[in-house]
């Protein structure tokens, strides 16, 4: 792990002794869902993970999973960060003798109180089975996480008073701390909440089981937005002293992206390509201005892969104009990425999806000057606005997304002053260092 914080920054902010040595602090337990072997959808942890090992004697990592193959990355940590693989392996082991355990589950099952909320509260539980199955799945793998906590604090003789755990998604793995608190009452847990994990409206059927029963074990619960804080006090309105808005953050850049110097203009997206994106709005909007202006050279690269892959590639070769060059990079490590935005020039960045935390891919741009054009979903405006980019309709037609691109062709001067604005936000709200000691400071205070 080759970024580390800035120590004095920290102190400062955390209002530290000078004579305190990091690692002071307490043993942190953070639950990922692949970190730090996957290398696409939790890298943003890269920039989190120095602040936390720096303050905490030690860190102990708990995937819930291995990633897929290709996202398959063995990164460097900390010395004193450790992983811990022991949950994963027990699920392995579990899948063969599942057959054994499939009646013994079960009859657990009905043993847990928050099920009979649940269900009271949940009446559709009855008549839809795409959502009792949802439910059953999801209890299923809290009381697996259950199980391996507790043994596993029994066994590491876990010293609670001075521990955190610290669920980076708020999922069933929360649920299932919390359900062993209810047992072992001195376990501190915390939890942030991102995007899927936190709108309903993310899934279909529309529904996340066991929220009531996960808040109300939940220490403090962290957003990265306000939009996802307001989400979550509209719903639990009792559980508002719980819930603080953490956002995340990307690293200071040695360099700054450059604007397009040929006559050619270029944009760039990057993410998954799944339905929730929306890739195919940025092609139908090219596919306008392209058309709109013939003799302008336009390229769009775009950094991610996904099960629509061949089907957007299909649709971007049978739709764009000649003078629409397209470039689809696949998956780049975060490093990779980093580097494509020095390398090359990029005139703005571009985002359609549907539902969104705060985007880190925006925070990335903006950190090296680059504005961004977005829709106006989840706490997308509190990143993007008209001062430092072009911010959409939650359905932005391909006319809104051709005139958001032909605005930064015809606005020479002010596409210049919105990259200016860019880094200057990316700074105020999003910058690692000060959202990353804030952080930390907030759990010591646990």
């Amino acid at each position: 792990m080759k970024i580390l914080p800035n120590i004095k920054l920290i102190r400062y902010i955390i209002n530290l002794d000078k004579n305190m040595k990091p690692g002071y602090n307490t043993e942190l337990f953070l639950i990922t869902n692949s970190y730090p072997f996957g290398a696409i959808a939790e890298s943003f942890l890269d920039k989190e993970l120095p602040y936390l090992s720096q303050f905490f004697e030690n860190v102990t990592i708990v995937p819930l999973s291995y990633p897929l193959e290709v996202e398959y990355i063995n990164r460097e940590l900390p010395n004193n960060v450790f992983c811990d693989t022991s949950f994963v392996e027990q699920g392995r082991i579990a899948k063969k003798n599942r057959s054994q355990k499939k009646f013994k589950e079960k009859i657990k099952l009905f043993s847990v109180k928050p099920l009979y909320k649940e269900v009271y509260y949940n009446p559709r539980i009855f008549y839809d089975r795409n959502i009792s199955g949802k439910m059953i799945n999801y209890l299923n793998l809290a009381l697996r996480m259950e199980n391996w906590l507790k043994k596993y604090i029994k066994k590491n003789n876990v010293n609670l008073k001075s521990t955190i755990f610290y669920t980076y998604w708020m999922t069933w793995a929360t649920l299932g701390i919390g359900l062993t608190k209810s047992v072992i009452k001195d376990i501190k847990l915390v939890s942030r909440a991102h995007g899927y994990d936190l709108y309903e409206e993310r899934h279909s059927p529309p529904y996340i089981p066991f929220r009531t029963a996960t808040l109300s074990k939940i220490d403090k619960l962290y957003l990265v937005s306000e939009h996802g804080k307001n989400y979550i006090i509209k719903k639990y309105p009792l559980l508002k002293n719980k819930v603080k808005v953490s956002r995340l953050g990307v690293t200071p850049q040695k360099t700054l992206s450059e604007s397009s110097s040929d006559g050619a203009f270029r944009l760039l997206s990057c993410s998954y390509i799944v339905p929730v994106k929306r890739i195919e709005l940025i092609i139908r909007g090219l596919n306008l201005i392209g058309r709109k202006r013939p003799y302008l050279k336009i390229i769009w690269t775009h950094i991610g892969y996904g099960l629509l892959m061949e089907e957007i590639a299909k649709l971007a070769s049978d739709t764009l104009p000649n003078n629409v060059k397209v470039k689809f990079l696949g998956f780049l490590k975060n490093p990779e990425v980093l580097e494509y935005y020095r390398e090359n020039p990029i005139d703005v960045f571009i985002n359609t999806s549907s539902s969104e935390g705060v985007p880190v891919s925006i925070m990335e741009a903006q950190s090296f000057g680059v504005p961004a054009i977005a829709p106006r979903v989840g706490g997308v405006p509190e990143i993007v606005s008209d001062n430092c980019g072009i911010l959409l309709n939650e359905n932005p037609s391909p006319l809104e997304i051709s005139d958001a691109i032909e605005f930064f062709i015809n606005n020479k001067d002010l596409a210049r002053k919105k990259r200016v604005n860019s880094y200057m936000n990316w700074d105020a709200k999003f910058n690692a260092e000060k959202n990353f000691c804030e952080f930390v400071k907030q759990l010591i205070n646990l």
